[in-house]
Order: C-alpha cells, then structure tokens, then sequence
C-alpha cells in the first residue's frame, strides 16, 4: 500500500515555529467566505514539510524573545511581521499562557479559556512590520507565545499567518529555557478550576469515590466536555508506602464528569486522580508517536473511608490544551461510526484499532493522515481549533478502517482544493471526509484553523465567467465539495444518516464516487433511483438516466433500452443471472446456435478532457469446454467509417462472477463515436455475455 500522506484540501496558513506579530484591537468577527474575485496570489517561500501540502502563506509572524524570564522576571517579546503582501487591515491576535504577564506594549486583553488574548487591527505594508511588549513570568512551566494575523477584508488561503515561541519558565534565575520537553511537558499538575458542576456521589460504608469533572476549552475560549478520557484514580495507603492504582474507568460521555468507586476500609494516606490522552481506540500523542498526554490533579491527604474525594473541576494547561480538544473533538465521530460492535467499524469486535493523532504546541508537521505502515493524522499547532478539521482528517483514518485498511490509488494533485477538479479518487476520499466534517457537525461546512470556511452545500452551477473559487465552486464529480455535498444531501434526506454508507463500504471498496454511487451503492439497497440521483444531480454530478449531454446515458441499464440501440432483445432484469448493481443488465449471447447480437450508443466525448476510459463489468459463463475459442464478445468503437475493436473477450475467459474492465477512449477526444459491444456465437453449445454498469469518466 501507497504511504503518500492524503492531504486536507488546501489549508488555511501554514504555521511557522518560533516567531509571531501584532495588532490593533478589533472585534470578533465570523468568517464570511472567501470573495469571488481572488486576491493576489504569493510565492511559497516557506514550505512546513517535505509531505505537506498546507498552502503557502503570504504573511510569517515571527516571535522572539530578548531573555528567558524565570519566575519573577521580565523580557521584551519581539513581534515582527513579514508580508509578501500588503494588506490595509490585518487583524494580530497575540496569545498568552497564564504563567505570563503583559507589562506593557499590548492593548487590554480579554480571557479566552486558561489564556490571555490581545487583539489589534493595523495597516500591513509590505516592508512588514515590528511591535514590542513586555511580560513577565509569574510562574513556573511550558509556555507558549502565540502570534497569528489574518485580513480582515479578504480572508481566504494564503492570506493569514501563525507563529509562536516556547519556552519553559524556571522557578529560578538562569532555570528557563528555549522550548520544552514534550515527554516532561505532557506530565503536568493542572491547577484545580471551577469551571462547572461535577458530580457527586455518596460513598458508602467500607468504600471512596473519586469525584469531579474533566474540561477543556475550544477556540472561543469555551469550556466544554472532555469525554471519554481514561481515568486512574492512584494514591498511597501510608506515607511510606508505594503508589497503587484503585480505580480506572472513562470521563462521561456527554458531560466530562467522573464518580470512581472504590472498596477501602482504612483513611488513605494520599489520593489523586490522572488522566491520559490515549484510549483502546483513539489517542493524542506528540510528533513522534511515542507520548500520550497526561494530566495529575492535586493530592489529596488522609481520604478517610466512607467519604467522597472530591477534586472539583480539572483542566488540562494551556500549552497542551489544543491536544486535548482535538482527542474530545473525535468523540463526535465514534457517536456517528454506525457500528455494531464496540470498534470504529463492524470489521472488528475486538482488540480495536486505534485512530492515532500525533500533535505537539508550536508543530508545523500536517496537516494530512498518513497511509503507510504507522497510520497517523498530523495535525499543526492551530489545526485542533477546528473540529471540522480534525474530523477531515480522522475521517480519513476512518475510511481507511472502512475499506480493512485498503485504499484506491491517488490521483490527488498537489495542493488540491476543496473548489476546484481534481481527480476521480480524490474527489471522493476528500468529499467523503468533508462529508463526514458537515454532517457532524451539522452546518453542511467545512472550517479552517483560521476561521475560513466554506459552504459545501452549494447548489449552484459554477459561473465560468468568473474565476473558480469557494463561491464559485468547479462542477462535477472530480470535486471535492460536490461529492461532500451530495453525500450529505443523502444521508440527510434518502438514507436516514450515513450507516448505511459505512455499511456499504465496509463490504465493497471504491475507488471513485462514480463507483460508489452507480455499482457499488445498490449493492447492499441504498436507493439510486431517480430520486437519489436527481438530488445528487443538484450538486452538479449528472447520473441521471437518458440525459442529452452526460457521455454515457443509463449505463447500468435501470432504465431498461433507453439511450441504447440493440439487437436480440440483449436488455431486460431477468432473474436467469443476477445485475452487477440494480437489476437490469445487458445478456448477449445464450443462444447456443449462430447468432449475433449488438449493444450500441452515440456518445461524445469532449476535447477538453486529457483521457477517457470506459469502464464496465463483465461476467461470462459458458457451455463450452477447453481453450478454444468459440464465442466472442468485441468492445468496439465507430468513428465514421472506421471500425476498431479494442478488447475481444470469449468462452475461455468464463467466471463466476463479474469482473471490472476498462478500455481508453482517449483516442476520440473531441468526437462523437459509436460505442458498440457485439457478440458472435458458433453452431453449438452457448456463451452467455453479461454485461452491466458502464460508465465513461474522464481526467
């Protein structure tokens, strides 16, 4: 299998380590999508990875600092902004942890979850620009400086820039030190928060309960949820005694709390709880895959038997807070995985695979979901303050799981984008994963780290008079968002939800949404008649039957003999031989007598396309016996006067089944020819041609 890393569709701004910017205070604004007219493109000077395929950014915050402040102490933080272009209003947001002070430089900043925010909106020449504050440190541990600009007037791809600086606080003069350790980092003593209600539980006689309740924050700031964590509860009996562990179990699913119960008959000396980012089926590990992130609460001392611990609200620190969200952001998709079993897919029952997130504070590694031998999903720094995002690129891991770990050979060019042709494969494993985000998460859109975004429910046809963009979506199948669309338009409104999807595709691979939707799709019932394909159809993908102007009309001949010229009565839904997909197919042949018998169609295929290839199924069964050639079938092609034949099957290719065939049409770009099939029998003993789901696709 292809370890080629699958890429999310163009992001937003790559992140840039060690340096950030600054800005004029503005108000929030949501992300209005992108304008039809695009701005000026930059060069991509800056590439993140050798594997990503982040879009270029026109904008680099860079973050230094003129010291390493221990506890007590200040430094100047320098905030200097390179610009490939010049923009009239940027808007700088600068991120502060808690163990760091604004002295001056920084207008008044507002509380964001566990940090500090400070906004400004500025003019951006394109000799860049430089602002200064003053912090000082306040207390011990990681931190992160954080510096990220957008255009208020334009906010699209490449237009945007984040950066930041890390560094670990001393408790003493000359301890501090440039970056942190992110196996010591991801161990951390969170400060005890009261952020909302935890539950309560009454222990009994001869037993404790661990109560309380696990948040994190989002991008606004928002407390919300940690569910699903794993939980220890440790302690010591006696002061010198060793750590033992007492209880384990999960946060809450919906309401991050937790009420572990315990026999203990004595006061035990100490208590705590400690919670891990690595679950038996997802976990959050940094860059290298080697470390979970844990978070110890306080200890508490002589927890007498028949009383409740309580340890209140905790949440992770700030510096590895996006982590966190992003291993809370997959629960919304195991809620929506349709399995029966208690894995990600009915394909297991046990000993679970795992969807594995490798992410760290200040990483420029992703964003893409990697096939290889180690599959993982790379995230950067910001990525996690989108869950749209995260489920892109989970969704990714999740069709992988679907597919027992297959996957259709990449056609993805690179970058890709969400709005634009790409190629057939592409299309589908990005729309599918982009379906999978708007379904979820509800709104039918897909959001960048940087708050862009884009409606994947666009129903209008794209304005070739106008460039391409995420307005003006590309049509067609070769499109990210039209797939996406279309696949949520059907799970919204003819599937009842996308279980029956995921069913589908856990016994049948596709490799494009052509496939999926015309032979594969019908294979387990979901609906393609008229109506599904009159609504997908919306989304500017024609499969509809006897349409003038599709390349191929009905090919998967549910429409019986319209828009196919025949001989021999070859097109019927006898029950003789089962269809490929549906349950009319074409039958040439059977005659056991001289006969001969033809399946024809006018098809036109466009000068703009680089290839075409025609692809169909085919099953022979045959009386015949040996290697001898008796009986024929010829795929063939008119082109005037001109007859070419370019694949011939017969008795001694015979199966049980049907089996996919392709042929290229490339030849004929820019014509109209007749496709033609036509079978050939001898004086005695029968072959049977079945034939079903044509289809011509293009590049």
């Amino acid at each position: 299998m292809s370890s080629r890393p699958l890429r999310l569709a163009v992001l937003a701004a790559a992140a840039v380590t060690a340096l950030g910017v600054l800005v004029p205070a503005a108000p929030a604004l949501s992300a209005p999508p992108a304008p039809s007219a695009p701005p000026a493109a930059c060069a991509p000077t800056e590439l993140t990875h050798r594997d990503s395929e982040a879009a270029p950014s026109c904008v680099h915050p860079e973050v230094t600092l003129d010291r390493l402040p221990a506890v007590g102490e200040a430094a100047t933080v320098r905030v200097r902004l390179r610009t490939q272009i010049a923009i009239d209003r940027a808007q700088l947001s600068i991120r502060l942890p808690g163990n760091l002070r604004v002295v001056s430089g920084l207008a008044a900043a507002r509380t964001s979850g566990l940090l500090q925010v400070s906004d400004q909106v500025l003019a951006l020449p394109l000799a860049g620009r430089t602002i200064t504050f003053v912090v000082t440190a306040v207390a011990a541990g990681p931190a992160q400086i954080e510096a990220s600009v957008t255009d208020l007037d334009a906010v699209t791809t490449g237009r945007s820039g984040n950066g930041s600086a890390l560094l670990t606080i001393g408790a003493t003069a000359g301890a501090s030190r440039l970056g942190i350790d992110q196996d010591s980092a991801s161990v951390t003593r969170s400060a005890r928060v009261d952020i909302a209600p935890h539950a309560v539980a009454t222990a009994v006689p001869g037993q404790i309960c661990a109560v309380g309740a696990f948040q994190v924050t989002n991008k606004a700031g928002a407390w919300i949820p940690a569910r699903r964590v794993p939980i220890t509860v440790q302690g010591k009996q006696t002061s010198s005694g060793s750590t033992l562990t007492f209880a384990t179990g999960l946060t809450g699913a919906t309401d991050g709390t937790f009420n572990l119960c315990f026999a203990s008959s004595v006061t035990l000396y100490s208590l705590f709880v400690k919670f891990t980012s690595d679950s038996t089926l997802w976990r959050v590990t940094n860059n290298a895959g080697s470390t979970a992130y844990t978070v110890t609460s306080a200890t508490l001392s002589n927890v007498a038997s028949g009383t409740d611990a309580n340890f209140g609200t905790l949440a992770p620190t700030s510096t590895n807070m996006r982590g966190w969200h992003a291993f809370d952001t997959l629960n919304k998709l195991w809620d929506l995985r349709g399995s029966s079993t208690n894995c990600w897919t009915a394909r297991e029952s046990s000993s679970c695979s795992k969807i594995t997130i490798h992410w760290q504070p200040g990483s420029t590694d992703g964003t893409y979901y990697t096939t290889g031998s180690t599959r993982y999903v790379a995230l950067m720094d910001a990525d996690p303050d989108s869950e749209h995002l995260v489920l892109h690129e989970t969704g990714h891991a999740f069709q992988h799981m679907l597919y027992g770990f297959w996957w259709p050979a990449s056609d993805c060019p690179s970058p890709h984008y969400l709005h634009k042709k790409s190629g057939n494969m592409c299309a589908w494993t990005e729309g599918f994963a982009n379906a999978i985000t708007g379904y979820v998460m509800g709104d039918g859109r897909f959001y960048w780290a940087d708050g862009q975004w884009m409606d994947l429910m666009i129903t209008a046809w794209n304005n070739p008079g106008q460039a391409a963009s995420r307005t003006n979506p590309e049509d067609g199948e070769q499109v990210e968002a039209r797939v996406a669309g279309s696949l949520i338009d059907l799970w919204r409104q003819i599937d009842g939800g996308p279980s029956g999807t995921f069913n589908n595709m856990r016994q049948y691979t596709s490799s494009s949404f052509r496939e999926w939707f015309t032979i594969d799709r019908p294979l387990t019932g979901l609906n393609v008649t008229a109506t599904a394909r009159d609504l997908v159809y919306t989304h500017t993908i024609d499969y509809r039957t006897g349409t003038p102007g599709t390349i191929l009309a009905n090919g998967g001949f549910e429409s019986g003999t319209a828009n196919w010229t025949i001989t021999g009565g070859v097109v019927g839904n006898w029950t003789t031989y089962p269809a490929q997909a549906g349950s009319w197919y074409a039958w040439m042949g059977g005659n056991g007598t001289t006969n001969t018998d033809t399946l024809s169609q006018s098809i036109t295929i466009p000068s703009t396309v680089t290839s075409a290839t025609l692809g169909y199924y085919l099953r022979i069964v045959t009386a015949e016996t040996g290697s001898t050639v008796y009986d024929t079938v010829k795929v063939q092609v008119i082109d005037g006067s001109t007859t070419t034949t370019l694949a011939t099957w017969s008795n001694v290719n015979a199966g049980s089944t049907y089996v996919s065939r392709t042929v290229s049409l490339t030849a004929y770009r820019g014509k109209t020819v007749t496709l033609k099939f036509l079978s050939v029998e001898d004086a005695s003993l029968k072959t049977d041609f079945l034939i079903d789901s044509l289809a011509v696709t293009t590049a």
